[in-house]
């Protein structure tokens, strides 16, 4: 049996197309087992802003973990942050963290991911009925992480996403692990990326209210994600070296012993989630992947420094292309952590088959986000500039109030 794990929108359509997707792909043994989320902010939050998430009342909440179970999907709750200031060591943090985990029982929610340890031994320990996940930004990559999450009370633990190519610890590790290993099949982190750690601690930052305040999380700038695309484009090797798995190959993981998938993206429409569902549960997807992979963020780098716009920039990535290309890593077991001299396979598939409308504009686009890496750095904000963001955080946050 495959099992996907989606993120969720909280409405009543999306709980009844994931349930017609699971009566669709029953009989090939497919099925969406359980749906992510969160409540937008609060002082024990996920790990993305949330400017980008829905908000569904305490109501809205409860009736859709009601709706999902009634069809045999499960809801999963993130408080997968990976720091939360030390607050959980407070006597005031610990009462409201016990608040929290008290109401998810009461909701009905199944599991709970997470990424600090002393959370999950809380968790696994006072309230046994959550089943604890170890979120991905548990960076296990190791036989020994995986001992060490069990201890702390994992039941199922989402690999970190470098290891979703390195089929020989994904053999090992299925094997040998009492628990069942997930990996997030379309992330878009550049391979081998050491920056991510800290970007998981901004975003999730941007979604931390503290106690009593108002502040729906507190703002960044596009520093983390100007550097990343910048580093995409500057490098297209780099699209193919990012760890997704496409899904007509998910035999492969399959073989390696994996059965538990998860799909990053929330924030995403409706329409985008259930087609990304159904890509991996049918195993076919027509089109250009850096679409199903949600991937056209180089848009955001069109304003040149006079204020005018770049036309825009159109890479493209034929799915039905890569055919073969994850074969590699299956077959050969790289050692991509040891870098990439001497091999190039990435390197070589991209100048094969990814496609750019314009290399003059592809080279301007990667001039201003090199520009705006040195504004990023260099500006320095002023109290005034630091309102029109909150403000500007403030209103995008409460545009994702869900319909009555």
């Amino acid at each position: 049996m495959l099992n996907l794990t989606v993120p969720t929108t909280f409405t009543p359509s999306c709980a009844e197309s994931l349930t017609q997707l699971n009566r669709e792909y029953a009989a090939r043994n497919r099925r969406v087992h359980e749906v992510y989320g969160s409540l937008q902010n609060g002082p024990f939050n996920s790990a993305r802003p949330a400017k980008y998430l829905p908000s569904p009342t305490l109501a809205q909440f409860r009736t859709h973990i009601r709706t999902l179970a009634d069809n045999d999907i499960g809801f999963n709750y993130l408080l997968n942050a990976p720091s939360y200031a030390n607050y959980e060591y407070t006597s005031q943090g610990r009462a409201e963290l016990e608040e929290l985990l008290a109401l998810l029982v009461d909701c009905g929610v199944r599991s709970v991911t997470v990424a600090v340890p002393y959370m999950a031994r809380i968790i696994a320990d006072r309230y046994p009925s959550l089943e604890v996940v170890t979120s991905t930004i548990g960076y296990v990559g190791a036989m020994r992480g995986i001992d060490q999450w069990l201890e702390a009370g994992a039941k199922r633990i989402v690999l970190d996403v470098e290891a979703n190519r390195d089929f020989r610890f994904l053999k090992r590790a299925s094997l040998e692990s009492p628990v069942p290993l997930e990996l997030i099949a379309n992330p878009v982190c550049i391979s081998q990326c050491h920056y991510k750690y800290n970007h998981y601690c901004v975003a999730a930052h941007g979604s931390q209210k503290p106690s009593g305040s108002g502040v729906p999380g507190f703002p960044y700038n596009g520093f983390y994600l100007n550097w990343c695309f910048l580093k995409k484009l500057a490098s297209p090797g780099e699209f193919l070296k990012s760890p997704w798995i496409r899904p007509e190959d998910l035999p492969l993981w399959e073989k390696a012993g994996i059965r538990f998938f998860k799909l990053a993206g929330r924030g995403m429409p409706e329409t985008q989630i259930l087609s990304l569902s159904r890509a991996y549960l049918s195993g076919c997807f027509e089109g250009d992947l850096l679409d199903l992979l949600g991937w056209p963020h180089w848009q955001s780098f069109r304003k040149n420094g006079d204020g005018s716009l770049l036309p825009p920039l159109e890479i493209h990535l034929p799915n039905e292309a890569l055919t073969g290309f994850l074969d590699f890593f299956y077959e050969k077991l790289p050692e991509c952590r040891l870098g990439c001299k001497g091999c190039e396979h990435c390197s070589a598939w991209a100048k094969r088959v990814l496609t750019v409308n314009s290399q003059e504009l592809l080279d301007r686009y990667i001039d201003n986000m090199r520009r705006n890496l040195h504004e990023l750095t260099n500006h320095l904000s002023t109290p005034e500039e630091d309102a029109a963001l909150q403000k500007q955080w403030q209103e995008q946050a409460d545009n994702q109030m869900l319909d009555q």
